[in-house]
């Protein structure tokens, strides 16, 4: 499985034929999907950010400061 859409997957979101570039990039654009376009002109849109846009796969990414700051460290101990 390519990390792209297939020309026929793409034109089956969009409901357009898979030779109709134009109407693929003017959709793309007005509902500000992340694309770009290979030297042929097809737009190519990533499987993850369409996966990622259509809520078939939750962001899962985790960083260290996603539970914020650790207020505990500032709290003054009692003697």
């Amino acid at each position: 499985m390519s990390d792209y859409l297939a020309a026929h997957e793409l034109a089956d979101l969009i409901g357009c034929k898979p030779n109709q570039r134009a109407v693929m990039i003017r959709w793309l654009k007005e509902n500000q999907w992340r694309f770009v376009v290979d030297r042929n002109g097809v737009p190519k849109v990533a499987r993850a950010f369409y996966e990622k846009q259509l809520g078939i796969v939750a962001d899962t990414k985790v960083t260290k400061y996603d539970d914020g700051p650790n207020r505990d460290a500032f709290k003054k101990e009692s003697r």
